[in-house]
């Protein structure tokens, strides 16, 4: 962490700071202080994922005055600094419960947010890939053909995103999520206005889910949303999510590489 990062944080006394994740997006630190623990999260690579951290941050403080996410403290635009209060309980991937336990309540907050009437702009999946796309063909323009023309074989469900919108999460991953009273979501940074489904199949995906827990997952969501899941297009779903996890996955192997 660099040192004059600490300087225009509204807390004192700092005792102790190390990393928690070095991660895709973000480096994440763990800041001790005498008036508490805190986490700072500083941004990386916006530009190539079409990332809007001033929306992150605004959705961020609705999602806290409806109890499900840790207030922004401090938030540095030109820096990419953002600080928030260290969550004290185990996030999900971390808590002793069943793995049964685990994912019915990843259900239901799944299903929670979808509810959650939050003003944002409906994400467009179609231009979000494209711009990976893009990015990839800076460092391997074949491979980046390779992915538009099988992203091209699911263009209909690309054009369909958003024709129902609902808030979604969409990297909705069992270390996200924290059963503190009330259960607390972090990691907005994809959130917006786009298609339960892909939300659905995005949380499948990065929880590697096999077929009986997502059997389970789904009976939670629809047990708490009161919708009924249609298996065949979340399979779907399920398919484009891959391709483009796999995709981003590929970019960001990239940007790593390009920014050591």
């Amino acid at each position: 962490m660099q040192q004059h990062w600490l300087t225009n944080l509204p807390i004192h006394g700092v005792m102790k700071t190390e990393p928690l994740l070095r991660g895709v997006a973000n480096d994440v630190y763990k800041i001790t202080s005498t008036s508490g623990i805190y986490v700072l999260k500083h941004f990386r690579f916006d530009h190539p994922y079409g990332l809007d951290r001033d929306q992150e941050v605004a959705v961020q403080q609705i999602l806290f005055n409806h109890g499900l996410a840790p207030e922004v403290l401090h938030y540095d635009a030109v820096q990419g600094l953002m600080l928030q209060a260290f969550i004290e309980t185990p996030d999900l991937a971390h808590d002793s419960k069943s793995m049964g336990t685990k994912i019915q309540r990843l259900g239901e907050i799944c299903a929670h947010i979808h509810r959650l009437p939050v003003d944002v702009p409906v994400w467009s999946l179609r231009s979000r890939v494209q711009r990976y796309c893009d990015n990839l063909a800076q460092y391997e323009p074949e491979r980046a053909r390779q992915f538009q023309k099988r992203l091209q074989l699911q263009r209909k469900l690309l054009d369909s995103f958003g024709n129902n919108p609902v808030f979604c999460h969409n990297d909705l991953a069992f270390h996200h999520v924290f059963l503190s009273q009330p259960p607390q979501v972090i990691d907005w940074e994809y959130s917006g206005l786009g298609e339960r489904y892909f939300d659905l199949a995005n949380c499948i995906q990065v929880n590697q889910l096999e077929r009986s827990e997502q059997r389970a997952f789904i009976n939670a969501y629809e047990g708490a949303s009161g919708e009924r899941v249609d298996v065949q297009h979340l399979q779907n779903w399920l398919e484009l999510s891959q391709t483009i996890s796999q995709l981003w996955y590929e970019l960001h192997h990239h940007l790593q590489h390009h920014h050591l």
